[in-house]
């Protein structure tokens, strides 16, 4: 008795210990305790993609509980390595690997590689392959092993994310390769024609076949998966299987939910459709609320399975509009609604600020969720700038390559009224402007079919400097005013969501920049351009896309036209070309009108590196080239 008492006294004591310490316990991760995973691709960069201890321990120290290194599953010394280093700083441990593996040429795999139902195929082992699933358990069996000593390793961490040429989505889809018509062909003793890949489903459901072909392979996967269970089960019931992209592709959904997860292994679903801001033109708060409605409808999916899963939302700085502040609040929204999220640590560099700014706010929100403090996902930002500076930042700006050096028409300060052109989508308005002489120019936010958005306006100097921003309501006008404290040209970013816009009227010079190219919809009856003198050929490229198709009649300076050109339904690329004989230096123009065939609605164009990169909606608002090559 007394040994007992002894016993659960020093019990009791390591438990105090561990919960001062902040030690998870394997059992509460994903179900007491969020999921805070790292999946790092900007410390391994540091040491030539493999993980070193401070790896660990920094990502310990930012409050993250599940370390996965972007690379190095396939050398399973340094997966041990890292669990031991996982197990010294208090986290846990999932190497990362893809779900696919490249498929050789030639005799060995033919046959044997994924065929979509269009007859494409992909340069991947299909999941029917032998050797798919060969290569497949090789790994997960030994993490497993590794598990079962120490469960510092709680699974494997999978992609499923379809890289290779020929895509035509995450994988995996039923195949149609040689491997499961064959198997298909013997369970019912058929002899099957010999077709081409691209005939094959059609025979299949001409002859009315393809249902029990679709039941039949997704079985075969079910097998796959169940043994593979076994033999993981075999050392480590506990093991987890965490699936990207979440919520899953058919071979997910319809073997590996009912397979890979258990009671004592739910699957780890990692969702990446919270990667960024859902639409451009939402603010901060706006996004995060529609997130959270995405994420919320996302796991419905495998709830109506019925298995056992834990869901985690994912975060990419990469992406659009998602900055160090924003991301890390919206890691702590889906913390409060899943049972976690995930890094997909891309885009900063280790030794930059970014890096340091990302890190503060991951930090911050791991602080939070741990603490249960998901109300600060709704304090006031900190961070200048939200939706209108990020999304001119990464969508607007970012389109602009370098600029030849421009020479700016005079500023009358006149009122000058424009046809009306829509312009789709972003695009950057060069703005001739005077010190001291303050300019108007009106913009109007045009509806597009059922699309609802706001207008969003920023004015920037030639360096990039933000000087004032703005947003138009939908279908409404609005005229932007600034003063200018020294003459040059200034950029205007404008982006209208789904939706178009116009400029009505300016008092200043604008021109609207072709870098790489501009969107239209809708006719054009003229827009202008200069020729500089010596080029005595140009080109100019159309886009339409499918029914929408466009013509250009390209206007020398006499008003001639001396070139067209025009996009079909079959051909959506044009090019133009066009001599200029004697008339170079004067001032072009453009115009779109209706194809032979098709509607005349969204289409694009783009103008030759030899040209000056400016369109201009009026003959007297021409920008030049100057004789200088570069610079503004």
């Amino acid at each position: 008795m007394c040994k007992l008492l002894i016993i659960l006294t020093l019990s009791l004591a390591l438990v105090s210990i561990d919960l001062v310490d902040g030690e998870i316990r394997r059992q509460d991760l994903g179900r007491s305790v969020k999921l805070l995973i790292l999946v790092d691709k900007v410390m391994q960069p540091q040491a030539d993609w493999v993980t070193e201890e401070w790896m660990v321990k920094e990502t310990a120290e930012a409050a993250f509980n599940v370390f996965s290194p972007r690379r190095g599953h396939d050398r399973l010394d340094e997966v041990k390595q890292v669990n031991e280093w996982c197990r010294k700083y208090g986290i846990y441990y999932m190497p990362w690997m893809r779900g696919t593996l490249e498929a050789p040429e030639g005799p060995e795999a033919d046959g044997k590689r994924i065929v979509w139902a269009s007859g494409n195929e992909q340069p991947l082992w299909s999941v029917n392959s032998d050797e798919f699933w060969e290569w497949t358990s090789s790994y997960v069996v030994e993490y497993a092993k590794i598990s079962a000593e120490d469960d510092r390793l709680i699974g494997v961490f999978l992609d499923y994310e379809n890289y290779h040429p020929g895509s035509e989505g995450n994988l995996y889809s039923l195949s149609y390769d040689d491997v499961i018509i064959g198997k298909f062909a013997e369970y019912k003793k058929m002899e099957m024609p010999t077709l081409e890949p691209a005939k094959r489903r059609d025979w299949l459901v001409e002859y009315g076949y393809h249902d029990e072909f679709s039941r039949f392979q997704v079985d075969q996967w079910r097998e796959r998966c169940r043994v593979l269970r076994e033999a993981v089960d075999e050392h480590s019931p506990e093991f987890q299987f965490c699936i990207y992209p979440a919520p899953g592709s058919p071979f997910v959904v319809e073997a590996a939910y009912p397979e890979w997860a258990t009671e004592k292994a739910p699957l780890i679903l990692a969702d990446a459709w919270t990667y960024n801001r859902p639409l451009r033109y939402l603010t901060h708060s706006e996004s995060l609320e529609v997130s959270r409605e995405n994420l919320l409808s996302r796991m419905e999916t495998p709830k109506n399975a019925g298995i056992p899963f834990m869901y985690a939302g994912g975060i990419d700085p990469i992406v659009r509009g998602a900055d160090p502040e924003f991301s890390g609040k919206k890691a702590v929204m889906i913390s409060d609604i899943a049972d976690g999220y995930w890094i997909f640590y891309e885009g900063p560099t280790y030794t930059k600020q970014d890096h340091a700014d990302y890190w503060k706010w991951f930090t911050w929100a791991n602080g939070a969720i741990s603490e249960g403090n998901f109300a600060v996902q709704h304090e006031p930002r900190e961070t200048a700038g939200d939706y209108i500076t990020y999304t001119m930042e990464y969508n607007v700006f970012r389109r602009m390559t370098e600029l030849p050096k421009l020479i700016a028409p005079e500023a009358s300060g006149e009122k000058v009224e424009y046809d009306v052109v829509k312009l789709r989508g972003e695009s950057v308005l060069l703005i001739a402007g005077q010190a001291g002489q303050t300019f108007e120019l009106e913009l109007q936010n045009q509806p597009i079919a059922y699309y609802k958005s706001k207008l969003l306006w920023e004015l920037r100097t030639t360096g990039m400097d933000r000087l004032v921003s703005g947003t138009i309501p939908h279908g409404e006008s609005d005229t932007i005013r600034f003063t200018p404290d020294a003459d040059g040209i200034y950029l205007l970013g404008v982006t209208s969501g789904p939706c178009a816009y116009s400029v009505i009227s300016s008092t200043a010079p604008v021109g609207l920049y072709n870098g790489p190219a501009l969107s239209f919809v809708n006719a054009v009856e003229r827009l202008y351009f200069e020729v500089p003198d010596g080029v005595e050929r140009f080109t100019l490229t159309a886009r339409g896309s499918g029914t929408e198709t466009v013509r250009v009649n390209v206007l020398d300076p006499t008003g001639d036209q001396v070139a067209t050109g025009q996009t079909t339904t079959q051909e959506e690329m044009v090019i133009i070309e066009v001599a200029t004989s004697e008339s170079a230096g004067g001032i072009w123009s453009l115009k779109f009108t209706r194809a032979d065939d098709g509607v005349i609605e969204d289409h694009t164009i783009q103008l030759d590196p030899k040209l000056s990169p400016v369109l201009s909606l009026d003959p007297g608002h021409l920008f030049k080239v100057s004789e200088a090559k570069y610079g503004y």
